[in-house]
């Protein structure tokens, strides 16, 4: 039979490649690509950098109501790539609470998005948490995509949560305020970036960030799995390697 592939067989290695080779190019997002990957670890890695117990369970692109930073009434949002909080070993309550964005260029790292993030967490969990309702209440096309991230949240113990929410019908709006309840004691909320090193703003700002050099370290530290050592090694190679700074003969061959 003849051979419609590219000859090589799919691996993990093969896909680390991809996405080395790919991140040089100028419309291609490294962040979304190997976001999966960055999730798969996060929770380990920020437990061993903060000293701490993470729940394994994260709330990526986390909303984040824009009229809570910038004032006004409408429920647009930002969002922040993850939402990550403490796990708790007698059951109870998280005490601290993550917001964490993730960066895999130094030039992606914007002044007026931290602002924004900064704004986040001094709000606090409590407000940000208030905001995604409202925005659960005001949005129509993706409400049934909300109540999924509400049950996220009442996974995490932030929310309370009823079956009654699924599927969105006539009363929803009603139901959906009395019936998600309101946490007794919030977490502590605090802003983290992982990126490739870090740059002046983050340390000017003083912002707890994981470059990918300890991030890759921690990554090592785990069991054995098949993908440890090859995310490490890439995570390494993109710290020091800037995207697109290496003169195209010298990137590994097509």
């Amino acid at each position: 039979m003849p051979d419609h592939g590219s000859g090589e067989s799919p691996t993990i290695e093969r896909t680390f490649e991809l996405l080395d080779k790919w991140r040089h190019l100028p419309k291609f997002q490294l962040e979304r690509a190997s976001g999966v990957f960055f999730a798969l670890y996060l929770p380990e890695v920020l437990g061993r950098c903060l000293d701490i117990s993470i729940n394994p369970l994260l709330v990526p692109e986390f909303p984040i109501k824009k009229a809570l930073l910038h004032g006004g009434k409408d429920n647009h949002s930002i969002n922040v790539d993850y939402l990550a909080v403490q796990k708790q070993k007698d059951g109870g309550l998280p005490k601290n609470a993550f917001l964490v964005e993730l960066k895999t260029d130094k030039d992606s790292i914007d002044e007026s998005q931290l602002c924004d993030l900064r704004k986040a967490e001094s709000r606090g969990l409590e407000c940000l948490v208030q905001g995604v309702i409202d925005i659960c209440c005001s949005s129509t096309g993706q409400r049934r995509k909300y109540v999924h991230l509400l049950k996220l949240l009442s996974c995490l113990d932030l929310v309370g949560y009823d079956n009654a929410l699924f599927p969105p019908k006539s009363g929803f709006r009603k139901l959906l305020k009395s019936k998600v309840e309101e946490t007794k004691a919030w977490p502590d909320l605090k802003l983290v970036y992982v990126a490739p090193n870090k740059t002046k703003l983050l340390e000017e700002c003083k912002v707890d960030t994981i470059d990918f050099n300890c991030f890759a370290d921690a990554v090592e530290n785990g069991d054995p799995d098949g993908i440890r050592h090859t995310f490490a090694d890439h995570l390494r190679r993109w710290a020091q390697e800037v995207a697109g700074e290496p003169c195209p003969k010298d990137v590994r061959s097509c």
